[in-house]
């Protein structure tokens, strides 16, 4: 991969559709189960690249061009390592989909809101959840949703952005409904050994 961009840093702000890890994706005491400290394996999976891995069919059915790479690192231990996407004609969702090494047993540990488990073709587990309040009273917002598909030591992490005002070709769709459909698109190119 070549030179390194933030997910906060500019990829998506330059199409006008940010993507913000502190906007939909969990802190690190979210991630954290209570009265325990999550291990995280040291690195990112190498198993799936899904900046060279996601078939060309996948992302022209989903109506999706490239923004580059999409990296971050946390203080807490947690990574993620992939690539942006936004909706070609910019009128539709933005999404970042990357390999990290926060596991699906870690997402769900965390037991949020309107969370869904199911299993992909294939046999991975997948659990798609609204991360972007620790709030219990709080309404998820329905503009952003997070799948985690399983892969050894950790996952491939989908974070989807859809703000209805600015996304007039997908603001209507639920973005959990866009993040479980890219997991079932996405699933099948992820190597039986990852």
């Amino acid at each position: 991969m070549g030179a390194a961009k933030t997910r906060g840093g500019g990829i998506l702000a330059l199409t006008g559709a940010v993507l913000m890890v502190a906007a939909c994706g969990p802190s690190d005491d979210e991630l954290a189960p209570a009265n325990t400290s999550p291990t995280y394996a040291a690195e990112v999976p190498t198993g799936f690249d899904p900046c060279t891995q996601i078939p060309d069919e996948v992302l022209e059915s989903e109506n999706l061009v490239s923004t580059g790479e999409s990296n971050l690192g946390s203080p807490g231990g947690v990574y993620w390592r992939g690539c942006g996407w936004v909706y070609k004609n910019g009128d539709g969702y933005s999404v970042d989909i990357t390999t990290t090494n926060l596991t699906v047993e870690m997402v769900r540990a965390r037991k949020f809101a309107d969370a869904e488990e199911f299993v992909v073709d294939g046999g991975r587990p997948v659990i798609v959840s609204r991360q972007d309040t620790s709030d219990p009273n709080t309404p998820r917002l329905d503009t952003s949703c997070i799948a985690d598909i399983q892969i050894t030591d950790g996952s491939v992490g989908i974070f989807v952005n859809n703000p209805k005002e600015t996304s007039p070709a997908t603001g209507h769709i639920p973005a959990c409904t866009i993040a479980r459909t890219l997991a079932e698109k996405i699933a099948p190119s992820i190597p039986a050994g990852a």
